[in-house]
């Protein structure tokens, strides 16, 4: 064996995603041969601690470069009312071209890390390796996990790429590292075949939290399938079969029987599920994910640790002004209205009521919504950190509207201008108030729910109506309901499973991608001359409660910040650079 060298940069992940005693993380930057890292427990583990860093499972987690969150109830992005920062968000203004997506921080192409996983499965492959099988098998699973995991994010947004199942090599001819795209079908077919692997290598294992086990390799392929599944039912088949699913239910099966084991077998239950009150049910929906840790739904999890080694900014970029957050990621009334009444009514407003001279009570307004809305959403006179949240532009006092503080009074004539602006919502789901932010970056300790089981109960419910299990389909989706008291739903349609996934995953990562693969985003996600809305607080101080609620929208007709979705953006562009390093790549249709 020649004499290669690895280079392993060593954070204090080694504390995170494995033993917090691990003595590795007294080491620093080093360079060890190769002979040495895949013969030694200690540098094994470091590689694939450093892999598990790489893979970004939290878009933006731990970088402070918020352009890779997609906060995607509604809108797939950010609710910016005017323009900067252009170059971060041109994905949701639809500036795909030949170039790419405009910003790398949306895509996902990390062929070095497959590469690095590919070495580590090669190592541990071998049958000559001093390393005992017991552990093998444990880090063998890990990788196969990753490399679905890779694929996924992959496939998702380019549709076929190649599947690449060993290292190449530096050495190797131009010739031979230039791999043509495989067929979209043929990498999700590959992701099933990994995350089959991961599970049987994983399976029985006892591992740390934080790190993947046999329940999430499982996960990931009921998500992964469910994905395939709907590209198949909604979707068609392009470029001769490189783009697109021939069997929908081939896939819509696997995601169901995944679900099904997941479900019946994994020892996870739905958190607060015994919740006998509304109140209670808001509390345990909120903790479920500032508490991850431990706790009953989480299945897999990405942990920070909010000291900078391993961090990431929510906190920073969603708690609200009066605690010194900045509200940046704003949401929508789109996304406020998918939120039901708790006798199980539309949300959908009259919004012909939310004009100047008209006031609300906000204990109908707000107090009667889905417990899930007010968890998951800053609404005015929240309370966080020990704080009113104030969101309200003016004071009514008198019936006079100030906007200047009034002596003898308590409550400020308007909140801080961050919680003001915009569109009058910003995400509350997973600000915790553990993590009271100050100045800088990188302070955020909370923990990422990757996989949970509210989500692989939806997924089962999706599955089991595209293959005609109405009634289990709705009993999986009436469960998730029931969690917040949410009264059952009688009958289950796209519409109801579509919406619930928004409802209950909100913020959560999935907005986006689901509307994709439903093949609604052209309808959801293109709002030129239908913007989408927000509002504006005014609150009553002589009849408290009391609310003018103003309607607003989140730009003009004629505004550069329109969101874009068409048909071809269905698929990210590979991109002019990659194919001329690359030129047995195709490009997408739509792109050249």
């Amino acid at each position: 064996m020649k004499n290669k060298y690895i280079y392993i940069g060593i954070f204090t992940i080694i504390s995170i995603l494995f033993s917090c005693e691990n003595p590795l993380e007294r080491t620093a930057l080093g360079i060890f041969s190769e002979e040495n890292v895949w013969a030694d427990e200690t540098l094994t583990d470091l590689y694939i601690a450093n892999v598990f860093a790489r893979t970004n499972f939290l878009p933006g987690g731990g970088n402070g470069d918020v352009g890779q969150l997609v906060v995607d109830a509604c809108a797939g992005g950010y609710a910016r009312t005017y323009g900067g920062w252009p170059t971060g968000y041109q994905f949701t203004r639809g500036a795909f071209s030949s170039q790419g997506t405009g910003n790398a921080s949306n895509e996902y192409w990390k062929w070095d890390l497959v590469r690095d996983i590919n070495t580590g499965i090669e190592e541990l492959s071998n049958p000559e390796s001093t390393l005992s099988e017991e552990y093998r098998n444990i880090r063998l699973g890990e990788l196969h996990f990753l490399r679905a995991w890779v694929y996924l994010q992959k496939v998702k947004r380019y549709g076929g790429v190649p599947i690449i199942r060993k290292a190449q090599s530096v050495e190797d001819s131009f010739e031979k590292i230039s791999v043509p795209r495989n067929s979209e079908q043929e990498v999700y077919d590959f992701i099933a075949e990994e995350c089959d692997l991961a599970k049987t290598l994983l399976e029985g294992k006892t591992l740390e939290y934080g790190r993947a086990t046999s329940w999430a390799a499982l996960a990931l392929k009921s998500r992964a399938m469910l994905y395939a599944g709907s590209i198949g039912e909604f979707g068609s088949i392009q470029m001769n079969g490189l783009l697109g699913i021939d069997n929908a239910d081939k896939y819509w099966q696997m995601s169901y029987d995944a679900s099904k084991k997941l479900i019946a077998e994994g020892g996870f239950s739905l958190y607060g599920a015994g919740a006998a009150t509304y109140e209670e049910a808001e509390k345990s929906y909120y903790e479920l994910f500032t508490k991850a840790e431990q706790n009953s739904e989480t299945i897999f999890a990405e942990v920070f640790v909010g000291d900078g080694s391993k961090s990431e900014d929510w906190e920073r970029w969603n708690a609200p002004s009066i605690v010194n957050g900045t509200t940046f990621l704003n949401t929508y009334l789109e996304t406020f209205e998918m939120y039901e009444y708790i006798d199980g009514t539309s949300g959908k407003l009259d919004r012909s009521t939310l004009v100047e001279g008209v006031f609300h009570n906000m204990a109908d307004f707000i107090g009667k919504k889905d417990p899930r809305c007010r968890a998951n959403i800053f609404l005015p006179e929240s309370t966080y950190g020990g704080e009113t949240v104030w969101m309200h532009e003016g004071l009514y006092v008198g019936g006079v509207l100030k906007t200047d503080n009034v002596t003898g009074i308590d409550i400020p004539a308007k909140g801080p201008s961050r919680d003001i602006q915009r569109t009058g919502f910003f995400n509350k789901k997973r600000s915790n108030e553990e993590y009271l932010v100050g100045d800088g970056f990188g302070l955020g300790g909370t923990d990422y729910m990757v996989f949970r089981l509210g989500e692989i109960y939806l997924n089962l419910a999706e599955a089991a109506f595209a293959l005609g299990k109405d009634a289990e389909a709705l009993e999986a989706l009436n469960t998730v309901r029931r969690r917040v008291l949410m009264p059952d739903k009688p009958a289950i349609t796209w519409e109801v499973i579509q919406n619930e996934r928004g409802v209950e995953l909100a913020f959560e990562q999935h907005r986006y991608w689901d509307l994709r693969r439903w093949r609604i985003a052209e309808t959801e996600l293109d709002r030129r001359g239908n913007k989408y809305s927000g509002v504006r607080w005014r609150k009553d101080y002589d009849n408290p409660g009391m609310y003018e609620i103003i309607l607003t929208t989140t730009g003009t007709a004629t505004d550069s910040w329109d969101r874009i979705f068409e048909e071809n953006h269905y698929y990210f562009p590979i991109g002019l650079d990659r194919r001329q390093r690359s030129p047995a790549l195709v490009e997408n249709p739509g792109y050249e």
